[in-house]
């Protein structure tokens, strides 16, 4: 028979496009053979650019929730977009409520560019009532800088250097990740046990939408499956570096979309590429 997967829920926003939001959520826990769920904090429209958002009320918002712990398992939950103060407070409450969970917590503060995506009083709100409560924090390294209050993060040392500062505040470990540096693909996760940097392999293929959606989700699944916060993170970072590599090209003027649906090949793209930088 086969073995009961287990349950990921991802809360966050829900994009039109889907190239990012709890639609790269659900298609990351599928992947890594993960049962999902999903909590709608808000609605986005959004090509290249967010052309409207609406954020969903408190009570759908806490209903959602109520109606997911009442009906499945879920063993850890990813943390996304949270449109408004009372929407962190509402979700910090209720992962109270459930200490067993696992989570990961995706600040959706500050896009790839380093555009900020939340007012400072929700950025406020999520630092006090929910960064204490994760099992890691995953910000790139633009959020890293702005949780940490430091003026940038742009390089090795200073991802060290964010990641010390957040996990001496909130008391959980922090992964900063370090998308666009010159020294490539570079994570660094900072826990009470330690430091430790993971290293992917650079593709030549830019930014592509949803990557970052992909990876906390796979770091979701890996912490659901009972891996250690360092397994995870590590599958993560390979799972998501072969799903760049597999990338489809929609046509001129499309954007690239993560493909979640990797195979062997792809993967061997990744183990070549790593080998030979």
């Amino acid at each position: 028979m086969q073995p009961t997967p287990s349950v990921c829920l991802s809360i966050g926003a829900s994009v039109s496009t889907g190239v990012s939001g709890i639609q790269v959520d659900i298609k990351t826990f599928t992947a890594l053979s993960c049962l999902n769920a999903a909590v709608v904090t808000a609605v986005v429209a959004q090509t290249a650019r967010v052309l409207d958002l609406s954020a969903m009320p408190e009570h759908s918002v806490r209903a959602q929730l109520e109606a997911v712990a009442g009906t499945l398992p879920v063993t850890a939950v990813k943390v996304g977009f949270l449109p408004a103060v009372g929407t962190v407070r509402v979700v910090s409450r209720w992962l109270r409520e459930h200490p067993e969970m696992k989570v990961v917590i995706d600040p959706c503060a500050v896009d790839g560019r380093g555009v900020p995506l939340l007012t400072p009083e929700v950025l406020k709100a999520l630092r006090e009532d929910l960064l204490p409560r994760a099992t890691v924090v995953v910000p790139n390294r633009f959020e890293a800088a702005l949780l940490a209050d430091m003026e940038e993060c742009i390089g090795r040392d200073d991802m060290e250097a964010a990641g010390r500062e957040l996990l001496h505040r909130h008391g959980a470990p922090v992964l900063v990740t370090g998308g666009g540096l010159a020294e490539g693909s570079l994570d660094v996760l900072v826990a009470l046990d330690g430091l430790r940097h993971f290293n992917g392999a650079t593709l030549g293929e830019g930014k592509i939408p949803g990557s970052g959606a992909t990876h906390t989700a796979a770091i979701t699944a890996g912490l659901a499956k009972g891996e250690s916060l360092r397994e995870a993170v590590m599958g993560a970072k390979l799972f998501t570096t072969a799903a760049i590599a597999a990338a489809p090209r929609l046509g001129a003027g499309l954007p690239a979309m993560v493909w979640h649906a990797v195979t062997v090949r792809e993967q061997v793209i990744v183990d070549r590429a790593t080998t030979s930088g």
